[in-house]
This record gives C-alpha cells, sequence and structure tokens, in this order.
C-alpha cells in the first residue's frame, strides 16, 4: 500500500516562494514570529494546528534541500512510494560528517565548542540514564537538517522533546538558559557569517537521539549518494568502511571496532583539513 504524503518547503519571501519545488507545499515563514528559532518555528506551528492524518507522511525542508542533497521532490516522492512500512524515512546530507564523527553532538562539538556540554545537560534531564560516551550514530541515524519525513506518531514524539527545550531556552531561570543561549559564527555556503544562538544547533540534532534510544522503523534515502563537502571529495571508500565500522560496533558491542573506527577517522580528518580549513558548517 502507499502512503500518502504531504511535503512541505519552508519560505520567508516572494525569492523563495518562487523557488518552492512543484512538489511540495509551501510553508509560509514571513511573518517570522520568532526568526530566533529559524526554520523550527513554522514546523512546530503546522504540527500543533493541523489535523494530522495517522497515516501520512509529513515533512519539512528548508529552501536549500535541492543544494544540500541534489533531490527534486519528484525523487523523494518517488522513493516513498516504495517504502511499505516505516515510521520516518530520512533524508540526511552531508554523509561525510555522519561517518567521521563518533555521534551528531561531536560533530556539532567541531564547529560550534560546547555544544556537546549542553546537550549532554539537556538530555540527562531528559533521560536520566543518557551516556554521551556511548552515544554512537551512524548512517541509519542521522539526520541533519531535519531532513526526514515521519508519521504522526513520531512527529509527537519530536515536537515534545524539541518543546521541553524550547522551556529551557526560553526561561532565564532554567539552568539551561546560559548554556543555549550562546552565540555561534553561522556561515551558510557562498552566504555572510551570521550569529547563531546554540539552542538553534541543538535542537537540530534531536532526532537522531530520539532514532537512536526509539524503537522506530527508519528507512534511509541511500546517504553515500548525497554530496560530499568538498574536503572530503575523494575519500568515498574510508567514509563508507568509517560508517561500517560504527554500524558494526552498534550491532556486536565489540569496542575493536571503535578502535579501529579511530585509527582510520584519524587518517581522514587530517587529510581532509590539510586541504581546506573548517570555515563552513553543516
Amino acid at each position: 500500500m502507499t502512503s500518502a504524503a504531504r511535503l512541505f518547503q519552508i519560505c520567508y519571501d516572494t525569492a523563495t516562494r518562487d523557488a518552492v519545488d512543484p512538489e511540495f507545499e509551501p510553508l509560509d515563514n514571513a511573518v517570522g514570529e520568532r526568526p530566533d528559532w529559524f526554520e523550527y518555528w513554522p514546523i512546530q506551528r503546522f504540527l500543533r494546528s493541523a489535523a494530522l492524518d495517522e497515516t501520512t507522511f509529513y515533512g519539512f525542508f528548508s529552501p536549500r534541500f535541492f543544494s544540500k542533497t541534489g533531490l527534486r521532490g519528484a525523487q523523494v516522492r518517488e522513493f516513498l512510494r516504495s517504502v511499505d512500512d516505516a515510521d520516518v524515512v530520512t533524508f540526511s546530507p552531508h554523509p561525510c560528517h555522519c561517518a567521521c564523527f563518533i555521534n551528531v553532538f561531536e560533530q556539532g562539538n567541531a564547529f560550534y565548542p560546547g555544544i556537546r556540554d549542553t546537550a549532554v545537560a539537556f538530555l540527562r534531564e531528559v533521560d536520566p540514564a543518557f551516556d554521551m560516551d556511548t552515544f554512537v550514530t551512524h548512517s541509519r541515524n542521522t539526520v541533519f537538517s531535519n531532513y526526514f519525513v515521519a508519521r504522526p506518531v513520531f512527529w509527537r514524539r519530536w515536537l515534545s522533546l524539541c518543546e521541553r527545550l524550547v522551556a529551557h531556552a526560553d526561561s532565564p531561570a532554567s539552568p539551561l538558559y546560559a548554556g543555549l543561549s550562546i552565540r555561534h559564527e553561522y556561515r551558510k555556503e557562498g552566504g555572510p557569517a551570521m550569529s547563531v544562538q546554540r539552542k538553534v544547533f541543538l535542537l537540530e540534532r534531536l532526532v537522531s537521539y530520539l532514532l537512536h534510544v526509539g524503537k522506530v522503523k527508519v528507512v534511509n534515502y541511500p546517504p553515500f549518494s548525497f554530496p560530499l563537502s568538498d574536503r572530503f571529495v575523494g575519500h568515498l571508500p574510508e567514509l563508507v568502511e568509517l560508517d561500517r565500522l560504527k554500524l558494526a560496533f552498534c550491532d556486536s558491542g565489540d569496542a575493536r571496532h571503535l578502535r579501529a573506527y579511530a585509527d582510520l577517522r584519524g587518517r581522514v580528518l587530517r587529510g581532509a583539513y590539510d586541504r581546506m580549513e573548517p570555515t563552513t558548517a553543516v
């Protein structure tokens, strides 16, 4: 049975609305009630106000979806037609960043120092047993840029977790407020630098936590079919092997896989960053 899908592309102005993929519905964010939350705000506004069909997939993509993935809306719909039974389908870009870091928060910390510690503080409140040191993400549970579609059962879990983060970030009395409010420089490819609060980068990575801990049926668009960052071009075989080693560790618990991962990762990162400085963040 083919599932229905409602796919949205967020637009901020006339230019981004005119550029919405014909297979996507425009999701207006021109008013920008909470620009500090970027694309999270129109997503949560829709999820809280719309009558959702439990069998339908919903997805929300930024204006940069094509530039990051190389996918058109028609390709997304075609892939969804091949999915028989899933709660979540991922279209996550940047497979190199997934492969080269032990988890999404370590990856974030490389670009936005301190985000790992803030994530630990938040997730331990949510889940006292959470251990960042044993948290391993890989191609099956990593999502960057919130590029995933899901049925309402998963969106409700995601929204509930995100709203807990919002409550801390919006409350100066929260012990997490200061860490979530710290600003980092963020530079879109080809664009000017912006100052963005840490809370935005942390929220984007929460979906990977949910896929890691939850009993969720996930299907992934082939992750290594997406473009690599320039600095990782030429390293595809090593990136695939890094991902395989993380998967092998998660399946077996055998620490030898992580030791092999650490050795190979060191060589890949040294080769990548010798050629280009890490000035453009995910």
